[in-house]
């Protein structure tokens, strides 16, 4: 059946509005943050990071102890009071200040290391990448040769030869945790650099520095950041772990995996709160971190774009 003529409204053809701007143009960073913000898992992660980032930072001026004070007299294992807010433990040291100059030294490892692992990695990879060829072979079997070596037996035997310390599990853990890295910019650096926009690039003059630097890099950064999220609470599992075996930092600092070890021998007793905060930071910290990173997975999707 044919419809009426009447039925239809001529649309008027305006020049000015077909050139207006319905909304104000934004950057890939900011369209990142805005969907972010509408990311609830996301943004509740990063409001718990950096509620521990804040707390490692001003907890342990909060109270008049420090996390090695001690008291061998009436303060040994009290339980969480006005006093003493976590309670102490068995040499009468404070629970609260050692909890969070714990988290200070674990998220200080964990983030420095991901940080060494993302340098290298992306320089590593990048190179591989854009090279290619016999220089690709080359580099790609070294980092062959390392992945098949057992990390924690790796990390442990340079934490036996060099001794526990600070400095040495950041370079434990950064010997072979870039090759995830590496491997993940290499693979990204192999689908863009024969890109149209690339190509353009090298026919106006580019040279290897600025290709990577301006066009290559920057549009990898998506799966490098996600990536990045994950590494940080891998570090810090791994540092708790190997202080849990008494290969990270020795007494009187303290981190999460040391103070999990030592309320060990308390695991049956009514003194609950020594392995209660701990354990319950460090998996929050986890937590965190991945909800994060699935969060921001999501965000930098181009497919989950609407």
């Amino acid at each position: 059946m044919a419809i009426p003529a009447e039925k239809f409204q001529r649309a008027e053809r305006k020049l000015t509005e077909a050139e207006a701007i319905r909304r104000p143009s934004l950057t890939f960073w900011q369209d990142v943050w805005i969907r972010l913000r509408k990311n609830w898992l996301g943004m509740g992660g990063l409001v718990v990071i950096l509620l521990l980032a804040f707390m490692a930072i001003a907890g342990p001026w909060m109270t008049e102890y420090t996390y090695y004070q001690q008291d061998l007299g009436d303060g040994r294992n009290l339980g969480p009071s006005s006093e003493h807010w976590f309670g102490t433990d068995d040499l009468g040291r404070d629970m609260f200040v050692r909890t969070w100059y714990g988290a200070r030294v674990s998220l200080t490892i964990g983030v420095v290391a991901a940080l060494i692992d993302l340098v290298i990695g992306v320089l590593y990879g990048g190179i591989s990448g854009y090279k290619g060829g016999r220089t690709d072979e080359i580099m790609m079997r070294i980092v062959d040769v390392l992945w098949g070596l057992p990390y924690l037996l790796v990390v442990i035997l340079l934490l036996v030869v060099l001794g526990p310390g600070l400095d040495t599990i950041i370079i434990a853990l950064t010997v072979t945790g870039w090759l995830n890295m590496a491997r993940l910019v290499r693979g990204q650096v192999l689908q863009l650099k024969n890109q149209e926009y690339v190509m353009a690039a090298r026919t106006l003059g580019a040279d290897t520095k600025r290709l990577m630097k301006k066009h290559l890099i920057p549009n990898t950064m998506g799966p490098i950041l996600v990536l990045l999220t994950y590494t940080v609470p891998n570090a810090i599992f791994a540092e708790a772990f190997l202080s849990f075996l008494g290969l990270g930092v020795q007494a009187p600092v303290a981190s999460w995996g040391t103070m999990i070890d030592d309320a060990l021998t308390v695991i049956l007793t009514d003194e609950w709160w020594r392995l209660f905060f701990p354990t319950l930071f460090l998996s929050l910290t986890l937590l965190a971190f991945n909800a994060f990173g699935d969060g921001l997975r999501d965000v930098l999707d181009p497919k989950m774009r609407k």
